[in-house]
């Protein structure tokens, strides 16, 4: 409801038809097991947006086509470096740095119709593509102090491919440099997890108490197209009996090349998060309703010099900021409906009509747009 798209010949916004569209917005087949007790594998397959139409208002990329592209989504194994321990575990293979919550966390374990953007921006910033995979090794593990204690902690070291995006996507550039990841969570009360993975949830189906705070970071020096490169932020967790508050807050900043001398500006710096509340209600028989709110936003470059070099270092300016309310029946923990209303807003800055710099002015097959609000009802099952 209420998209527009930038019609070039007159320089505004047009609006265009509010309408109804069917989609597959997820779809994913996976091979896990073990060899042995200590090796972990993941492989991951995914078939998404099938049916999309670009002017919906909804998140995502393009239309998947009449003949759905199948691509490959994880392909990694873990390997639990010391026998019946948890404290330091070996990933590689193609997987997502570990940074941020929302970014290593299901889309099938949250909460929300749609996961934060908040993982989109710190995704693309960092490797360049919306599902954020990339090429490289993680080293990681849970530390529990001794038995009875009420703190634990988690750390993850990793190094990965950056961003592919010269000589046809093959090839860093002429300058190259690792992107280097790190992330460190102190947990208080019950932990997230008592074994080691890859992946995080907001779901736990049961009472817990017990709250979790995460500070992040990763780096990459010169490449083609910036000088440096990072992100830096917090996530949180907070669960209090069947109630949970999770959010994140990252800075995303790149410092353009020494020789645009032409830019007043040497940083393009944008900061983007979200804050979310849910409850879930038991009602028995592996049945659960579940509301939930969640407020997200974009904050980058707002004027003409900062924009400026926003464009130059390929970064994200402008503001976008949506509000979600949904509400979840799960007829098993595998099995749910959910119904959810998303509202939106945004402001291009200097630049003026026709920006593409973020996600609310932006749609992949569509170009420059305003994006409109929608009413959606979605169906999840997983086996």
């Amino acid at each position: 409801m209420g998209q527009t798209v930038f019609d070039e010949t007159c320089g505004s916004y047009e609006a265009v038809d509010n309408r109804l569209n069917f989609q597959l917005r997820r779809g994913r087949l996976s091979l896990k097991g073990k060899a042995g007790d200590q090796v972990k594998f993941n492989l991951t397959i995914a078939g998404d947006l099938v049916g999309r139409d670009v002017l919906a208002g909804t998140e995502g990329g393009a239309n998947n086509g009449g003949s759905p592209i199948i691509r490959l989504w994880n392909a990694y194994v873990l390997w639990r470096l010391v026998p019946d321990q948890e404290y330091l575990h070996l990933a590689t293979g193609y997987m997502v740095p570990q940074i941020g919550r929302e970014s290593t966390t299901s889309a099938f374990k949250t909460p929300s119709m749609e996961k934060s953007w908040t993982q989109n921006y710190l995704r693309r910033h960092l490797v360049g593509t919306g599902p954020g995979r990339s090429v490289g090794v993680n080293l990681g593990g849970l530390l529990f102090p001794h038995e009875g204690s009420q703190w634990s902690s988690r750390y993850d070291l990793g190094v990965f491919n950056p961003a592919q995006n010269t000589f046809g996507g093959n090839s860093t550039g002429r300058r190259t440099a690792p992107l280097v990841s790190a992330r460190y969570m102190l947990t208080y009360g019950e932990p997230e997890a008592k074994n080691y993975r890859l992946s995080n949830s907001v779901l736990f189906f049961k009472e817990r108490w017990g709250t979790s705070m995460a500070v992040a970071g990763a780096w990459q020096s010169r490449s083609d197209f910036f000088e440096d490169n990072y992100a830096a932020g917090v996530d949180m967790i907070l669960s209090i009996g069947w109630w949970t508050l999770d959010g994140e807050l990252f800075q995303l900043g790149r410092k353009h090349l020494p020789d645009s001398d032409d830019l007043s500006e040497d940083w393009s710096l944008a900061e983007t998060g979200h804050l979310r509340l849910s409850r879930l209600f038991d009602f028995g028989q592996d049945r659960y309703l579940q509301p939930a709110v969640s407020y997200h936003f974009l904050h980058g470059g707002m004027s003409e010099e900062e924009q400026l070099v926003a464009q130059d270092t390929r970064s994200f300016a402008g503001e976008e900021w949506y509000s979600e309310v949904t509400l979840n029946w799960y007829f098993s923990q595998r099995f749910k409906i959910s119904g959810s209303y998303t509202h939106r807003g945004g402001e291009t800055g200097d630049f003026g009509p026709g920006a593409g710099f973020n996600n609310y002015l932006f749609q992949s097959g569509a170009g420059p747009i305003e994006r409109g609000d929608w009413l959606g009802l979605g169906l999840t099952a997983t086996f």
